[in-house]
């Protein structure tokens, strides 16, 4: 360690004479200390030797590996503490999209089921309405209500119309005979025409 020492130049100076003013003592001290200032001189407390006036540099401080492992570790200790937390917040992340996407699939299934029993509230309402529409026209048209055709109330009813004209005609075309006597094969032919146009109306 060193110290700072103070030498006062004066006690190895001679006595300056001074003109003849009739100064005192104390200021002839005076004088001779602002002439000749002190000077600052560095002393090495630990050498020893003094004297020299050289000091010496401090040597570098120097570390074994067991100090610079233990200084390695508790900056990395420092380290992992700013994020002793990652773990667990990940984890939480990683169930919260589970989470998520669990409820995506149960949604899913709930939106299929939805549809799926509305589809068939739809479905049953159109029978029902269907079923309705061929009482009524069957009734209306007084034909069998089994032999009605159509989707929609408008086929339903020209059929029944068709059905009720072939079901119940007004009058039968007197038969034609041939020369022999017999019912000439014209009659048979159109009879035969009629019996296929209400196979058609039945769906046969």
């Amino acid at each position: 360690m060193r110290r700072i020492a103070w030498e006062d130049h004066t006690a190895h100076r001679g006595a300056v004479e001074l003109e003849s003013t009739g100064n005192s003592k104390k200021e002839h001290d005076m004088f001779n200390r602002f002439r000749f200032p002190a000077r600052i001189r560095l002393i090495d407390g630990g050498s020893g030797e003094g004297g020299s006036g050289e000091g010496n540099e401090p040597e570098p401080k120097s570390f074994t590996q067991e100090q610079v492992d233990q200084i390695v570790e508790r900056r990395l200790a420092k380290e992992r503490g700013k994020y002793k937390d990652y773990d667990e917040l990940k984890t939480k992340a990683m169930k919260l999209d589970e989470m998520e996407n669990a409820g995506k699939s149960e949604l899913d299934k709930l939106k299929e089921s939805n549809a799926a029993l509305r589809k068939q509230i739809d479905d049953a309402a159109a029978e029902k309405q269907h079923a309705e529409w061929v009482s009524e026209v069957a009734k209306d048209k007084d034909v069998p209500a089994e032999l009605l055709r159509g989707s929609t109330k408008d086929e339903l009813e020209a059929h029944a119309e068709l059905l009720h004209k072939a079901l119940n005609p007004s009058s039968k075309p007197p038969q034609v005979r041939n020369q022999t006597g017999s019912p000439s094969h014209q009659n048979s032919n159109k009879d035969a025409e009629e019996l296929s146009y209400i196979h058609q109306l039945l769906g046969k």
